[in-house]
């Protein structure tokens, strides 16, 4: 297996609970891209090529009445090959940016060096 850490930074800007129509909820756009993200997996990837992305942490929020402006994500993209790893890696920015934009915010992918393992991160 080969696989490569990901930080996802979802960008807002913040409201009040009471008032979210005034703010871009980071939170919603961040849950929507996990969502998003699995077609990468089930629909744009060869299925006879073994792709899998996990999203291990995800970090927003400071208080309980605010909407946040900023999400991070710390995620993982697995594959059978290191070409297949790295042919992943655009589409998976492109469905964090188109996912955010819909939202009105903004994401930003950083893909770690490729490595390769026996299956654990």
């Amino acid at each position: 297996m080969y696989y490569s850490k990901i930080n996802i930074s979802v960008h807002g800007s913040s409201a009040h609970g009471s008032t979210p129509h005034l703010g871009k909820d980071a939170i919603v756009a961040a849950s929507s891209f996990i969502l998003n993200a699995q077609a990468l997996v089930s629909r744009l990837n060869n299925p006879l090529k073994p792709l899998v992305f996990t999203v291990s942490g995800v970090n927003g929020g400071t208080q309980f009445n605010i909407i946040t402006d900023l999400v991070k994500m710390t995620a993982y993209l697995y594959a059978g090959d290191e070409e297949n790893l790295k042919a992943a890696q655009p589409g998976l920015t492109a469905i964090a940016q188109s996912t955010a934009a819909a939202f009105g915010c903004t994401a930003e992918v950083e893909f770690g060096q490729v490595q390769k393992n026996g299956g654990e991160a």
